[in-house]
């Protein structure tokens, strides 16, 4: 039995996502540089591709066993909705100020909820719009440094973060019916593969003498294997159990790590505003931990109507065991 078919802990998956943030927030203050060189629409590209060609090359054989026509349509509508939510981000940051595009883009997990509201038809619990709100104050003292005013470029972070929070919500309706692992790398190259045509009808191709740096191989090396590869598996894995709310609150730890890590590596300075944004964000996700047990979202079956539409067409029944630990467990 491999690490992807095995059942852990809840917080086993909560930690695994908190991980992923800590990468991705590093990744990002890492990547800038690579973004400089050779665009935004490039650096998605080189990024997914890349991270798509080493988890091909590792799981070869697991994706040989489970490739199938239903894991490849999973793959390609996740990977659709990842390469949107990057590309207005960075259509976005070219157009506003960076401050602003973090927090707007990072309120994916305010948007969560509300698509998730939507699409299964379920409110979801008073603590997670509560502690959804609280998330996005948090995210707004640390990420606003200058007068906010509404442009274009911050509409367009918007919409990367409506995207995002779509992209949470599908994998969490699709994820738990396929086999992690060949989603992610089906997903990885759909997700490079829009890059790259974007890219190459809109911008010149980066040159070897841009690319052939110990620089930024370095800053793409860490970008593709951990924060593209690593990331994507990570919280592809957790979000089969997690729910979406909580998932987005803590996918969201990315601008906070990204904050800190801008503070211990590069000199920015830790403001108390920025320290009460943190205490706000990890306050936010503190709440959706409140009465879990007992609460009506941990207490609703996971399984929609098509899931069990699905299990009847493959004859197959869950047992009481899993019955119970897919209580509320439809994830980003």
């Amino acid at each position: 039995m491999d690490i992807a078919s095995r059942t852990y802990p809840l917080g086993v998956y909560r930690l695994v996502l908190v991980c992923a943030a800590a990468i991705w927030g590093l990744g990002f203050v890492i990547g800038k540089g690579a973004i400089a060189t050779v665009g935004a629409t490039w650096f998605t590209a080189i990024r997914f591709l890349g991270a798509g060609i080493v988890l091909l090359i590792i799981l070869f054989p697991h994706i040989k066993r489970h490739f199938n026509a239903r894991v490849l349509k999973a793959g390609c509508i996740i990977g659709l909705f990842s390469f949107l939510g990057f590309w207005t981000q960075f259509l976005g940051l070219g157009m506003t100020t960076p401050s602003k595009n973090a927090f707007l883009s990072a309120c994916y997990c305010l948007t969560v909820p509300f698509i998730w509201w939507v699409v299964a038809r379920r409110r979801p619990a008073t603590k997670t719009l509560i502690a959804a709100a609280v998330c996005t104050i948090g995210i707004a003292l640390v990420s606003l440094t200058d007068g906010f005013s509404i442009s274009l470029g911050d509409g367009v972070s918007v919409l990367s973060a409506f995207l995002y929070g779509a992209e949470i919500v599908v994998i969490g309706l699709v994820m738990r019916d396929n086999d992690v692992l060949t989603v992610t790398v089906i997903q990885q190259f759909t997700s490079g593969v829009l890059a790259l045509a974007l890219a190459a009808a809109t911008q010149p191709a980066p040159t070897a003498a841009q690319v052939a740096t110990p620089q930024f191989i370095g800053a793409m090396a860490y970008v593709c294997v951990l924060s593209a590869a690593f990331g994507a598996v990570a919280q592809n894995l957790a979000q089969a159990h997690v729910s979406p709310a909580e998932a987005g609150l803590l996918c969201s730890l990315e601008s906070v790590f990204c904050a800190l890590f801008s503070v211990a590596f590069f000199g920015e300075i830790l403001t108390p505003r920025m320290a009460l944004g943190f205490m706000l964000i990890f306050g936010s996700i503190a709440i959706t931990q409140l009465g879990d047990k007992g609460s009506p979202e941990h207490q609703e079956t996971a399984e929609s109507a098509p899931d069990a539409s699905a299990d009847a067409a493959n004859g197959s029944t869950p047992n009481s065991h899993q019955r119970k630990r897919n209580r509320g467990r439809i994830a980003r």
